[in-house]
């Protein structure tokens, strides 16, 4: 595919642009001069599936403005100036560095213009500022004997990593060349500090960032400070992090394949009109205390209850798809499990009996007396549990990818020394063989980004106590000789590539179960929920419906 790019003006103001009609289109933002040439090996990849431009921003008097915030609102309004000069009301953006700070900008002030969102570079000011003063002195000293030259090269070489920096120095030399004619007769030292400290003050408050409901994908680099991009990501709930491997800030020169493998999804989804990121309203969240345990609970409030259970090294993420269809029908609960998010981990003694009682418990403080328990993996043995324990209490099963027999003691000394090595040395050496159990090969093919962000996730979680999790799950009941007892509705969901559980225990299991109905999930691994959401929620509201829990 060849791609060639024209050079229009609009509103005064030289535009980049390659026109793909019918297209949407996508603005490239960053302050750098275009004449670096900074987007040239993402330009083709991208237009693809875009209109994409590129202009430099008109630098304003910064002695016109007090504050950062001021500033990239007036490039925001250059963008959506610039879109509309080119025939378009809505358009997508990629911010990268200072740019991503005008796309900040975009989606807080001009959200009925924005489609989606990339931000590469977004600065979020870190509580410790010392390093930033440290570094803006060491600039200071630069920027005050004049050079701009020497100040281009110090940005440039602490942008790329020191491999690039090594073998492409000729490169280097040809950007600073290029940026030194671009900036000629228009920058000066003092008006570049200015400009520097602004790229490095807070410009947008953690309210506007929970207010924003543009689909945002916060792209993360492996050789950068990742801290500040997950607390942007948790701030932003329309928001997902794709972590880069391997490579800097500077990852559209060094490694634009890694950069669109990373951000491939989000683009498709993004220029085809679909939602690219279905997030739980954090502002749901629900802490409660239990017994002095913590549960963390994500939930929307209706009149009934759905309770969605999730599985091993999972999260109530995994349910936001099928949540989402059903916040409207019916109440839905999402809990973390033991362990899992912050919610307290369980003690050495902790039994399947235990957490079925936990369960029953936290559903007592949330005011729920009945509910459809939908439960993943071990979420689906917890179900089974509860079901028996306390069936006053279930009204209905949905079990995912999750079995009724107990498992022999060879897969059971398996199980707990993969949990045990875990616990010990959880990291990327050893997330992907995990991941390769739990997700297809189709799923990990397609979302290579999923494991970093999941295996970040996962670090978080308290790895130590899922040893005794692991040990309650070993020492469950074996319930194949009783499901025959179950009486109310129960849905079987598997995924027909599931490596931890095979296809054919989950149909023995349905045949056990009076009137089960079972449903095959095609491609998907041991998480259809999260490999194959769409069609996990058309059977899970299709068996809700049939069995008349909504309407």
């Amino acid at each position: 595919m060849t791609i060639e790019k024209k050079s229009i003006e609009v509103g005064g103001m030289k535009v980049s642009v390659t026109e793909n009609p019918g297209e949407p289109l996508l603005l490239l933002i960053r302050m750098a001069a275009r004449e670096m040439g900074m987007w040239d090996k993402v330009w083709e990849p991208l237009s693809r599936y875009y209109t994409v431009a590129n202009f430099d921003l008109i630098a304003p008097d910064l002695d016109k403005y007090d504050s950062s915030v001021a500033v990239f609102r007036h490039y925001a309004q250059q963008c959506v100036d610039v879109a509309k000069g080119l025939g378009y009301d809505r358009f997508h953006i990629l911010g990268w560095t200072g740019g991503a700070q005008v796309a900040l900008r975009l989606i807080i002030d001009y959200p009925q213009h924005i489609d989606s969102c990339m931000l590469l570079g977004a600065n979020y000011v870190p509580i410790e500022k010392r390093p930033t003063e440290k570094s803006l002195e060491i600039l200071s000293v630069i920027l005050g004997h004049g050079d701009l030259e020497l100040y281009t090269y110090y940005w440039l070489l602490n942008s790329f990593t020191p491999d690039y920096a090594e073998k492409h120095f000729d490169d280097i030399e040809a950007l600073v060349d290029v940026r030194m004619r671009a900036d000629r007769g228009r920058l000066d030292t003092d008006r570049v500090m200015k400009w520097v400290r602004m790229l490095r003050e807070q410009s947008v408050t953690e309210e506007e960032l929970d207010s924003i409901q543009v689909p945002t994908l916060i792209v993360a680099p492996a050789y950068t400070n990742l801290s500040p991009l997950r607390k942007l990501n948790a701030l932003i709930k329309t928001s997902e992090l794709a972590i880069v491997p391997g490579t800097g800030i500077f990852v559209l020169i060094e490694e634009p394949d890694s950069f669109m493998t990373a951000v491939g999804p989000f683009t498709r989804a993004a220029a085809k009109g679909r939602p690219p990121v279905i997030r739980l309203a954090q502002e749901n969240n629900i802490t409660i205390m239990n017994k002095g345990k913590r549960v963390d609970v994500l939930e929307n409030r209706s009149d009934e209850a759905v309770v969605f259970l999730h599985g091993w090294l999972m999260s109530p993420q995994i349910w936001a798809h099928s949540i989402a269809a059903l916040s409207r029908k019916i109440r839905c609960v999402a809990l973390w499990q033991p362990g899992h998010g912050k919610s307290s981990a369980p003690d050495y003694e902790f039994t399947m009996e235990l957490w079925s009682e936990q369960l029953i418990d936290t559903l007592d403080s949330l005011n729920i007396n009945e509910a459809v328990l939908v439960g993943h993996s071990m979420g689906g043995m917890l179900s089974l549990e509860t079901t028996f324990k306390y069936p006053e209490r279930v009204k209905g099963l949905v079990l995912v990818d999750t079995q009724d027999e107990a498992w022999d003691k060879p897969r059971n000394d398996q199980w707990l020394q993969t949990v045990d090595t875990i616990a010990a040395a959880w990291g990327p050496e050893t997330a992907p063989q995990v991941a390769n159990l739990l997700m297809s090969q189709q799923f990990l093919d397609n979302y290579p980004a999923w494991t970093g962000t999941w295996t970040n996730e996962v670090a978080k979680y308290d790895l130590g106590g899922q040893s005794n999790l692991a040990r309650a799950i070993a020492r469950r009941k074996d319930y194949s000789q009783q499901v025959n007892e179950i009486k109310v509705p129960v849905l079987v969901v598997h995924g027909a590539a599931d490596q931890a559980i095979m296809m054919d225990v989950a149909r023995a299991m349905t045949e056990r179960i009076p009137g089960a109905q079972f449903e095959e999930i095609p491609g998907a691994g041991h998480c259809p929920p999260l490999e194959a959401p769409e069609i996990f929620t058309e059977k899970l509201v299709g068996f809700l419906k049939k069995k008349k829990f909504i309407k």
